[in-house]
C-alpha cells in the first residue's frame, strides 16, 4: 500500500514551485487628525500590472493624496470627519482580472485602541473591519488561517506524505505523526513569541533538504539495498519525524510572523493557529488515505503498474524537493 501513498505524491510534486502563503497585507493607521494612512504590501507573485487597487471605504472620508497609487507597494492618505460612529470601515480590493489564490490580512490601529486584525480569504474583495475584537473571533481566524496554510503549503505536504510511507503500518503512522506535531510546536512557540529564531531562508532551504533526504530512504528502501531497513529513519520513524518537526516549526513560524499576532491575545492566537495548522494536516492525512483505499478498490490499472509507477513518483519527488533545494540555496547564497 505504501507504494500507492508515493502515487499520490506525483500529484503534488508536478508543480515545482512550494506555496506562496504570504497574504496581501493591508494596514490602516489612524492618527490624531483624524487621518488615516492606508498602506499594503502585495506579494511578488503577483504578474505586474495585475495588482489590485486598494482604497479605504467609509462615507465620511475623502482621499487626500495617492489616487493614482498601485503597485506590490503604495499608500494613499484619507481624510475622515466621521458623523455617523455606526458607520463601519471596509478595505476594497480591486483586483484587474481576479485574485490568484491570495489570502489577505487587515491590520487597523486605531489612535487610542488595540490593533484589530482581520483575515480573509481570497474569494472576499471587500472587507469590513469592526470596532472590537473578541477572543473567539482571534480563535476562528488564526484557526482557518493554520489549515490554509498546511493545505497550500506544497512542501509541508509532501514531507507529510514521506512520512506515511516510511511509518507503513496505522499505528506508527499515529505515532510518527504525533511525533512530528509535537516538535514543530515547541520551535513554532519560540519563534513566534520571539525566544529564538533561524534567518527565513535557512529554514526554508533545509525545509527542501529534509524532503530529499526522506525520498532517499524511500528510494534506497524500493531498491531493497543493503542496510535500508536497517537505517535510523525506517527503524525509528517517530524520532526521524520529531527532529524534522523542530525545523518544520521554524517554517509554520514564518507564515505567523507575517501574519502577526494581537497584542492583547497573543498565546491565544499562537495556540488556534497550531490547531490549525493540526487540523489541515489530519485533512490532508484523511484524504490521502480514503483516496489509497478507493483507487485500490476500484482501479484496476493503478494495482497492476504501481511499481513502475511508484518508482516514478518518488523519483518526481526527490527532484522536485531538489529543485526546491538549490533554488532555496541561491536566494540563500
Amino acid at each position: 500500500m505504501h507504494r500507492l501513498f508515493i502515487a499520490l505524491a506525483w500529484v503534488l510534486s508536478t508543480g515545482v514551485f512550494a506555496d506562496e502563503a504570504r497574504p496581501v497585507y493591508v494596514e490602516v493607521e489612524e492618527n490624531n487628525a483624524n487621518q488615516f494612512l492606508l498602506k499594503w504590501k502585495v506579494p511578488p507573485v503577483m504578474p505586474a500590472g495585475q495588482e489590485p487597487q486598494i482604497s479605504l471605504q467609509h462615507p465620511d472620508c475623502i482621499l487626500l493624496n495617492g489616487a493614482d497609487a498601485a503597485g506590490l507597494i503604495g499608500r494613499r492618505l484619507y481624510q475622515c470627519d466621521i458623523q455617523n460612529p455606526e458607520a463601519a470601515f471596509s478595505i476594497e480590493l480591486d483586483y484587474p482580472r481576479s485574485n490568484p489564490a491570495l489570502t489577505s490580512l487587515m491590520v487597523f490601529k486605531p489612535f487610542q485602541a488595540e490593533p484589530i486584525q482581520v483575515f480573509s480569504g481570497p474569494e472576499k474583495t471587500i472587507v469590513s473591519i469592526p470596532v472590537a475584537t473578541s477572543a473567539s473571533t482571534v480563535a476562528k481566524q488564526y484557526t482557518i488561517a493554520g489549515i490554509e496554510h498546511i493545505l497550500i503549503g506544497t512542501d509541508h505536504l509532501l514531507f507529510v506524505l514521506c512520512l506515511m510511507i516510511i511509518a507503513g503500518s496505522f499505528k506508527r503512522l499515529l505515532l510518527t505523526v504525533t511525533g512530528f506535531t509535537l516538535a514543530h510546536s515547541i520551535t513554532l512557540s519560540l519563534a513566534t513569541m520571539d525566544i529564538f529564531r533561524l534567518p527565513t531562508e535557512l529554514v526554508e532551504l533545509l525545509i527542501a533538504l529534509s524532503i530529499v533526504l526522506l525520498a532517499v530512504e524511500i528510494i534506497k528502501h524500493q531498491r531493497q539495498e543493503p542496510g535500508s531497513e536497517d537505517s535510523f529513519t525506517w527503524r525509528y520513524p517517530v524520532s526521524a519525524s520529531s527532529a524534522f518537526g523542530l525545523l518544520h516549526g521554524f517554517g509554520f513560524a514564518v507564515v505567523l510572523q507575517e501574519l502577526g499576532l494581537p497584542a492583547s491575545m497573543k498565546v491565544h492566537a499562537l495556540l488556534f493557529f497550531n490547531i490549525g495548522v493540526e487540523l489541515g494536516q489530519l485533512l490532508f492525512i484523511a484524504a490521502v488515505l480514503i483516496l489509497v483505499a478507493v483507487a485500490l478498490r476500484y482501479i484496476t490499472v493503478l494495482s497492476k503498474h504501481r511499481l513502475i509507477l511508484a518508482q516514478a513518483v518518488v523519483y518526481g519527488v526527490g527532484i522536485t524537493s531538489s529543485y526546491w533545494l538549490f533554488e532555496r540555496m541561491g536566494a540563500l547564497f
